[in-house]
C-alpha cells in the first residue's frame, strides 16, 4: 500500500521500468510536460494535479493509494 510519497515515487519508478518507460516517454504519453512527473513524484504544488493521472496511465488502481491521496488531500 503507498502511504507517502517516496512510496508513490518508488511505485512510479517500478512501473516506469517494467514498462520501459522514461519520464519524458511517460510525460508524451500523457500530453504533458516532462518536468510534471518529477513534480508530481516529490510532492510539489505544481505536480498535485498530475499524480491522479500518473497512477491511471501507469495501470495502478486508485483505490490502492486512497490512504496516500486522503492524507495529502489529494482529488480529482
Amino acid at each position: 500500500m503507498i502511504k507517502s510519497y517516496r512510496d508513490f515515487e518508488k511505485w512510479v519508478k517500478i512501473e516506469m521500468i517494467r514498462q520501459e518507460l522514461t519520464q519524458r516517454q511517460l510525460a508524451e504519453r500523457m500530453g504533458i510536460a516532462y518536468p510534471r512527473i518529477s513534480e508530481a513524484l516529490h510532492g510539489r504544488k505544481t505536480g498535485l494535479s498530475y499524480i491522479i493521472p500518473l497512477i491511471e496511465e501507469l495501470g495502478g488502481n486508485v483505490e490502492d493509494f486512497r490512504e496516500f491521496l486522503e492524507e495529502n488531500q489529494i482529488g480529482r
